[in-house]
């Protein structure tokens, strides 16, 4: 009879493969990678699900030099494997670089290749923040000034990038990077107050240009622009949805004056358009006698969250 594979039920088993301080894999018949322990892919330096699907070359019992590729081939590393369990369905290996070499060039791999992806995305993300900048701006300074700001709040974020990669980006640290950004401070113009909450990198990206916009209306038109006005923002987890929700607040005062009327621009299509098409959430804005307030919701779903929140 066929012992059933560990993916079919062997719960008691899978808690001790991914437990195993020594980096394992499960491999079928054709070499395929059907599961990685968290041994083997934080040595790598990348999450589990890139491994799966990628080969683990390996003779069927013994130990003996190996090959493991993910990304359709176009990462690899030469390593030692030892078959420790073999049916007809799987083999479970234990592996071990060759060398220190072995496993540095296997994370150079990695780093270069993780390095072309975001400067394709970050030069993706520039053309069109420039094309919707231009497509607002009357006037060469105009569309000068502007750029030049937007492009700021996305050097703020890729400034952090390494090690938000690791923990995420907390919302707090990146409002209080943008309103830093216009000279307002904590506990003076500017009041918080709000869970903590990881991002992800490319939901802070958004989210950073969406706050870099507020600020920047506010100090022109608003309540950050006048003697004695105040922002607050405060966001919190609203579960009784079917899918918890983020929401977040941001809220203008001022004894001064009400708020100026505002031209809708980029900072109203970030709101009403980018953050829909890329969150699945919501801007809505909301002009009183005595505030302005904007309303953000979004989906908490991994394209929001960092996996370590």
């Amino acid at each position: 009879m066929t012992t059933p594979s560990p993916t079919d039920g062997w719960s008691d088993f899978l808690a001790l493969f991914d437990a195993c301080p020594l980096p394992q894999v499960q491999v079928g018949p054709d070499d395929a990678i059907l599961r990685a322990n968290a041994a083997l892919t934080e040595l790598l330096g990348i999450r589990p699900e890139r491994l799966i699907g990628g080969r683990l070359v390996v003779p069927a019992s013994g130990e003996s030099a190996a090959r493991l590729s993910w990304d359709d081939g176009k990462c690899e590393a030469r390593l030692f494997a030892a078959v420790l369990v073999a049916t007809p369905d799987y083999r479970i290996c234990v592996v071990q670089f060759s060398n220190v070499d072995a496993m540095e060039a296997a994370a150079r791999q990695y780093l270069l290749r993780n390095v072309q992806h975001r400067l394709r995305n970050l030069i993706a993300s520039v053309r069109s923040i420039f094309r919707r900048t231009a497509a607002t701006s009357d006037s060469i300074d105009h569309l000068t000034s502007h750029f030049l700001g937007r492009l700021d709040a996305i050097a703020r974020i890729e400034s952090n990038l390494a090690l938000a990669e690791r923990h995420g980006l907390e919302l707090h640290d990146l409002v209080m990077d943008e309103l830093a950004a216009f000279a307002v401070r904590a506990g003076e113009q500017a009041f918080l107050e709000g869970p903590d909450i990881r991002l992800r990198t490319s939901a802070a990206t958004t989210l950073a240009l969406a706050f870099h916009e507020l600020g920047n209306n506010s100090i022109k038109y608003g309540a950050l622009g006048s003697d004695g006005g105040q922002v607050w923002v405060r966001w919190w987890s609203d579960r009784e949805q079917a899918v918890p929700m983020l929401r977040i607040l941001w809220e203008e005062k001022s004894s001064d004056a009400p708020p100026a009327v505002r031209r809708s621009g980029f900072g109203t299509e970030l709101l009403t358009k980018t953050i829909p098409f890329e969150l699945d959430g919501s801007g809505t804005i909301d002009w009183t006698p005595d505030a302005f307030k904007v309303h953000i919701s979004l989906p908490m779903t991994k394209r929001l969250l960092h996996p370590s929140d």
